[in-house]
């Protein structure tokens, strides 16, 4: 393992597998083409269909890369929102619902078929893609799974335990801490969720658990990825290329 780095969060950090990841800009432009392919393709159907315009970001994570939103949440936000997740909040009320045969030419009468369907089948023709490849998913959680479990990881969630012990909060690890069911029986924070989540977060940078868990981390990942190189190389081209693709699409009118 690579030395351990002193980290109160992610921020300007990539783990291994971040080269392999779709990012938050490439996913928006990736579906933004997508939705202009459905819009084409419900047009050939003589249906008038558009979506309805896309809210503005709610997170502090919003257009950043996916290993900035990993390990703990920012001060900041959980000073605000405690465990609960930015996104989302006040978010519009959901619109009505499509007319049937609206409905019907976007998913089939089968919710199997429609314009979605036919526009993925393109994207799986020209042998691009829509999301992360399984095998790069699988990297970037099995890791972590993995590092949850590795003695040094279980170390440091100790160190941090005991620092949540001494502030009055009773949990084994920041895991149990962010999923006390507590938390899920309010749509926003109580001060509670909130007093308890600033707390996890200045423990994780007291105990530098965030450099432990990204040098650990990191090492499992960088053997998977070296075990797959070629695969993943080829990926990388996959990337490319559904991205020209997504460009040239959102360049016509």
């Amino acid at each position: 393992m690579a030395v351990v780095p002193e980290l109160a969060g992610m921020y300007g950090q990539r783990l291994p597998v971040e080269d392999y990841l779709l990012q938050p800009d490439q996913v928006s432009r990736i579906q933004a083409a997508r939705r202009a392919l459905v819009v084409r393709c419900m047009r050939s159907k003589g249906i008038d269909f558009g979506f309805p315009a896309a809210a503005g970001p709610h997170s502090s994570n919003a257009g950043k890369t996916q290993s900035e939103m990993r390990y703990v949440t920012p001060p900041e936000v959980a000073a605000k929102f405690g465990y609960h997740s930015p996104d989302g909040q006040g978010q519009a009320p959901e619109s009505p619902g499509l007319p049937k045969a609206t409905e019907e030419a976007l998913f089939g009468k089968d919710g199997k078929s429609g314009c979605y369907a036919e526009v993925d089948e393109d994207f799986d023709r020209r042998a691009l893609l829509v999301q992360d490849a399984e095998s790069v998913v699988a990297i970037n959680i099995d890791n972590m799974a993995r590092s949850m479990e590795d003695p040094r990881m279980k170390a440091a969630f100790a160190l941090w335990s005991g620092c949540m012990k001494a502030r009055g909060y009773a949990y084994g690890t920041p895991m149990e801490a962010s999923a006390d069911p507590r938390w899920i029986q309010r749509p926003t924070a109580t001060p509670e969720e909130i007093a308890t989540a600033v707390a996890h977060t200045s423990c994780m940078t007291e105990t530098n658990i965030v450099g432990t868990w990204f040098a650990v981390e990191s090492a499992y990942e960088q053997r998977d990825i070296e075990a797959k190189a070629a695969e993943l190389a080829a990926y990388k081209t996959v990337i490319e290329n559904t991205l020209r693709f997504a460009d040239s699409v959102l360049a016509q009118p």
